[in-house]
């Protein structure tokens, strides 16, 4: 079984030292690493001549097509999916291997990211089983960095640690409808859907590591950084609903409308959230709520 990896990678050159520190020490190495850099990124192209890569350069932002690009390029039955903040435990790669071998139905696979940002906290943080669910009433629960148990289907995994048979990936590609300048919330929904639709499983590993250093990020999307942007907000819904109309059946599409409207999360408000957040005496309650509707409007309607 032939293995490739893609990186997208964009102006965080001292987090890919990282990532390709984790590949080095791999205990099954790749067979191919494919950078994804986007044009104008000198110093990610500078950066990976030190490396045994190859590069594959995206002429439009965003991590969909720096992915595209790399994802073009690649020959491997199978291809790992990788951030360049995520370092990869050494045997990442042969416990992937394994998965695809033994699980012909086997169409991605994703697994736990051991995020860096705050250790301490993190030592003690709970896990949980509950990972990677689009709920029958509409909401979308990842946890991935905190999953407990054994292998198991699952309905989405996380993009920056996983992998899928290259063939399929290379008939799929990356949903490139998708709104977003920078990490593009929500692709990874619409690759496991179409992996699915295909007849093939999607599955969570929790013992399928990296250790994913949270990278400052260069676009507008900081909304899980902290950070509140109407515009990131509006694309995260956007992304979220358009994917949801394109590939779920009527049900499915009815009880994610409602969820979201009548209730949501206190990032993308609801009725039901946006009360809590005035309670809560957020700032930008009334524009998180009004940019949630209508993002949801014109990702539906629109």
């Amino acid at each position: 079984m032939r293995i490739s990896v893609i990186i997208p990678t964009f102006k965080r050159t001292a987090y890919l030292a990282l990532a390709m520190r984790g590949l080095r020490q791999q205990s099954r190495p790749a067979d191919q690493i494919i950078l994804g850099v986007r044009a104008g990124d000198k110093e990610s192209l500078e950066a990976a001549v030190g490396y045994p890569v190859e590069i594959a350069v995206a002429n439009e932002p965003g991590v969909i097509a720096s992915m595209g690009a790399a994802a073009a390029r690649t020959d491997g039955d199978v291809v790992c999916l990788l951030d360049d903040d995520a370092e990869p435990l050494p045997d990442w790669i042969a416990r992937i291997e394994k998965h695809f071998e033994q699980r012909p139905c086997l169409g991605i696979v994703g697994g736990r990211d051991l995020l860096q940002d705050h250790p301490e906290m993190r030592k003690t943080e709970p896990t949980t089983a509950t990972v990677g669910l689009f709920t029958k009433y509409g909401r979308i629960l990842g946890n991935h960095h905190k999953g407990a148990g054994g292998f198991r289907p699952v309905d989405l995994v996380k993009g920056c640690n996983a992998a899928i048979r290259g063939p399929l990936l290379r008939e799929i590609g990356f949903a490139k409808e998708l709104r977003g300048r920078g990490a593009q919330v929500h692709w990874e929904l619409a690759l496991c859907l179409d992996v699915a639709h295909r007849g093939y499983d999607v599955a969570y590993d929790p013992e399928l590591q990296v250790l994913h250093h949270i990278a400052p990020r260069h676009d507008n999307d900081l909304i899980h950084r902290g950070h509140f942007s109407p515009e990131a907000l509006y694309d995260m819904v956007w992304n979220e609903h358009r994917v949801v109309v394109s590939r779920s059946g009527k049900i499915r599409r009815t009880t994610h409308l409602a969820w979201s409207v009548l209730a949501g999360t206190l990032t993308a408000p609801g009725l039901l959230q946006y009360f809590r957040l005035c309670a809560q005496r957020d700032p930008h309650r009334t524009e998180k709520f009004r940019t949630t509707l209508r993002a949801i409007r014109d990702a539906r309607f629109g």
